[in-house]
């Protein structure tokens, strides 16, 4: 288990908060059962940055994501479909806020991913 501050853990677009995760499932969820299923399996592993200071808590807790770039394009899509679905039903602003927010972070994640593969076929090369 790796223990990161706040700032690491804010740098890293591979870290997410369970109460991400968990919106993200929440989401997702009707549109691909699976990939939500994937999402929130990450919550059941051991967070990377349990609370100290009440363990019963864990609303602060963070979890290091490791999908593929395929899961992570799932999720971004699906997330762009809940909210036009919310946009053109007009149902819930600020859901649509939420899952605006959640489209940057996981878009964040795909740019990481990106450059790691671009990093390594630059080395082979």
């Amino acid at each position: 288990m790796t223990n990161l501050s706040p700032t690491e853990s804010n740098n890293d677009p591979a870290i997410f908060s369970r109460g991400s995760l968990k919106l993200t499932y929440d989401l997702i969820r009707k549109n691909n059962p699976r990939l939500a299923l994937n999402v929130r399996n990450i919550t059941a592993g051991k967070p990377i940055t349990p609370n100290s200071a009440d363990p019963k808590n864990n609303h602060n807790d963070h979890f290091r994501v490791e999908l593929d770039s395929f899961e992570v394009r799932s999720i971004v899509e699906s997330l762009m479909e809940q909210t036009q679905q919310n946009v053109m039903g007009n149902d819930n602003p600020g859901l649509v806020l939420l899952a605006k927010t959640l489209i940057e972070d996981w878009m964040c994640l795909a740019h990481k991913m990106i450059a790691e593969i671009d990093e390594s076929n630059t080395k082979t090369s």
